[in-house]
């Protein structure tokens, strides 16, 4: 799908002028998908080809990918500085080299024109996380017998207590009849997630989570008129989305005089509401997918200073002299 997808977005990056780019850029997909990159990765990296490719074109630069050199690429990242915030010139840097790297491992080019290069810097943006009263007012939005009402309380709280990201929480599924394709075990209170690269995990639900919030919807949803869907999370025309979820939170969010916040706010919180607990690194990157050190320290980061202060203050000298 993503490959018609992208040759129908094409349409208009004269594609007769780039047989290179066009045919290298269907196989690079191919890859991509064979990888397991996840869809949204694939959709960002293909864009980031086709956004060169359209601009090599504009500039009257070589169409033939062995004539490309290091300096057309950096042409093309600093126009994106100039005319793009400094995070989509890194993130379309990033696609377009993983394109270089997958032709030169194909033999379709001798010489890779990004080689040395270094990706364009970005300053660390500081994530606010939401305190517990906010999270308790988020919460308190939710209160009631609607179907919308358990719907979205069951949501945020696997939000809250799981640290999972949007896209795992929207893929949950429930039969349970077919063990396979049920995501929801409620002797063993684990929910089983699909993460990056298709790797899964068990996140614990907590008593308020499964017993509380999940076992209610599940008594609403029983009567809804898509109840034979194996989609956990249903609308009124069927499938909760991934987008109807980032909606709610945002509606919510409102209703809870908190302004826009967003999944992912949630995600640093419980990194946050983790460590600030005692809770060990190496537990809290198993239980948030995270396969780098990196991605603990930019969660950990923000409220690091927060944490020190608190742990200061518990452990310090001057309380014992």
């Amino acid at each position: 799908m993503l490959e018609k997808k992208t040759m129908t977005r094409n349409t208009n990056l004269h594609i007769e002028q780039q047989g290179d780019f066009n045919v290298n850029l269907i196989s690079f997909q191919r890859y991509l998908r064979a990888s397991n990159y996840s869809p949204r990765t694939q959709d960002t990296y293909s864009q980031a080809v086709i956004q060169f490719a359209d601009f090599i074109v504009q500039k009257g630069m070589p169409l033939s990918l062995g004539d490309l050199r290091r300096e057309h690429v950096e042409h093309w990242i600093n126009m994106l500085l100039e005319t793009r915030s400094a995070s989509t010139a890194n993130n379309r840097y990033r696609g377009l080299q993983a394109f270089w790297k997958f032709l030169m491992e194909e033999g379709e080019i001798s010489r890779n024109p990004m080689a040395n290069m270094r990706p364009p810097k970005v300053a660390e943006q500081i994530v606010p996380v939401l305190s517990e009263s906010d999270l308790k007012n988020l919460l308190g939005t939710c209160t009631g017998n609607t179907f919308e009402s358990r719907r979205d309380m069951a949501i945020l709280r696997m939000f809250i207590t799981t640290g999972a990201r949007r896209a795992e929480i929207a893929g949950l599924r429930y039969d349970p009849d077919e063990p396979e394709s049920n995501d929801l075990d409620f002797d063993m209170a684990v929910a089983r997630v699909i993460g990056k690269g298709g790797r899964d995990r068990l996140l614990p639900l907590d008593p308020r989570t499964g017993a509380g919030g999940l076992d209610r919807y599940l008594r609403v949803r029983a009567k809804h008129s898509r109840v034979f869907l194996p989609d956990l999370w249903l609308g009124k025309g069927g499938k909760f989305t991934a987008d109807g979820i980032r909606q709610m939170i945002e509606r919510r969010g409102n209703q809870a005089g908190l302004g826009h916040i967003h999944a992912h706010q949630m995600r640093h919180t419980f990194a946050h509401a983790w460590l600030a607990d005692g809770g060990t690194e190496g537990d809290l990157m198993r239980s948030a997918g995270w396969k780098s050190r990196t991605m603990l320290q930019r969660y950990a980061s923000s409220t690091a200073q927060e944490r020190a202060l608190a742990a200061s203050r518990k452990i310090g000298l001057g309380n014992r002299i």
